[in-house]
Parts: C-alpha cells; sequence; structure tokens
C-alpha cells in the first residue's frame, strides 16, 4: 500500500543508527522474521481468518479443562466476567472469530498448492473449531456475537460485497504469481491486487 504510519519491514528506512555502534553493523532480518506485527495481522486479516486474534485460545482453554477437570472453565467465566483485561481479550477474539470466513480463507490456503500447505490449513481449521467451542463454554453464549447484535448485522450485511473482493484477489494473487518475472502483464495484475486489499480493508474495517 502506498500508505503507513512505518516501514513495513525491520531495518529498512534508515531505522539502524548510522555511524557506529552493534545497530549500524548488525545483520538485518530478512523474510517472514522481518515483517512488522501490523503488516503480519493484516495478511491474515486479509485471508479472512484472522489467526492472531484466536490462535491458540482453544488449545489453552482446552488443555486446562484437562488439567483441571470438567467444570474447571468456570473458573475462567469467572475472571472473564469479573477481570477487564480478560474481557477485552475474549471479546477481541470473538469478534475476528465472527468475522472470519474458513471457506474463502481456504482459497488463499490453496495457493500454497503443495501437502505443507494443506496440512497447515488443516491444523489452523482445527484450532478455529476448538476456539469457538471452548469460548463459548467461558462466555456461555452458543452464538458468536450473540452479545453484540449490532456488530453482527454489520459483519453479515458486508459479506455479500466483501466476498466476492475476496474470490476476485485469489484469482488475481494466483494469475500474477503464474507470470514470470519479464511478463508485462504484472504490474497490471499487480495493481489489480492492490484495489482489491483496499476494498477488503475497507470492508473489514481493518487495516492491521
Amino acid at each position: 500500500m502506498a500508505l503507513g504510519s512505518r516501514p513495513a519491514r525491520r531495518g529498512l528506512a534508515g531505522e539502524s543508527a548510522a555511524g557506529s555502534g552493534p545497530a549500524a553493523t548488525a545483520p538485518q532480518p530478512s523474510g517472514f522474521e522481518s515483517l512488522r506485527a501490523i503488516p503480519w495481522v493484516f495478511s491474515w486479516s486479509q485471508a479472512r481468518i484472522g489467526l492472531p486474534a484466536w490462535f491458540g485460545l482453544g488449545s489453552a482453554l482446552d488443555g486446562f479443562e484437562k488439567a483441571h477437570g470438567e467444570g474447571s472453565l468456570g473458573q475462567i467465566s469467572e475472571l472473564y466476567r469479573d477481570w477487564p483485561f480478560l474481557t477485552s481479550a475474549f471479546d477481541n477474539a470473538e469478534l475476528i472469530l465472527g468475522r472470519s470466513e474458513p471457506k474463502i480463507a481456504h482459497l488463499y490456503a490453496a495457493l500454497a498448492g503443495d501437502a505443507e500447505g494443506a496440512r497447515l490449513w488443516r491444523r489452523i481449521i482445527d484450532e478455529y473449531e476448538l476456539s469457538i467451542r471452548q469460548l463459548a463454554k467461558v462466555t456461555g453464549r452458543t452464538e458468536l456475537l450473540a452479545a453484540e447484535p449490532l456488530v453482527g448485522r454489520s459483519i453479515r450485511l458486508r459479506r455479500p460485497y466483501i466476498d466476492p473482493l475476496s474470490h476476485i484477489q485469489v484469482r488475481f494473487l494466483s494469475r500474477l504469481r503464474s507470470l514470470p518475472a519479464d511478463d508485462p502483464d504484472r504490474e497490471r495484475f499487480r495493481r489489480l491486487v492492490q484495489l482489491t486489499v483496499n476494498g477488503v480493508a475497507a470492508g473489514l474495517q481493518n487495516t492491521g
């Protein structure tokens, strides 16, 4: 995107101090390790799964329940009701779970095109389903966002507009990846992908 409060990656735009000292000579990270949190979260949002907001929650609650016995999540429920920090953390996870669209996210996962991608996707979707089940035990709500009907309605009303953009984005990403580096169409498809990025971000009301 042509805007942002800071570089998308660490070590860019002169972030290392000039002159002497470790910061000036230390090797800079590359690949995924160099990404800042904002584009990392943003990418999962674009893929319609919002993974950083909830991944591991289901396993953590399930592990606590297995360690302390059936009904032990009642203790977590009390903390959820009485401790604003936990209330905020769980409500945010519930919001992103409610925004997530696994069927569309699977289209992005399929772009990997290999067995490792399929294995990772299975792990993601298993954790997604477990997080919904375990979170419901804590909140006592049988449906996501049942306590926020206006938010849920807003998400439902926006989906018919956002979902086609996601389908278009996946198609253009696939096409862009298939083009040789010197193909003159690469710039056109890159621009089309950028437009869908802007559209999905606006529809989700989330930029990371």
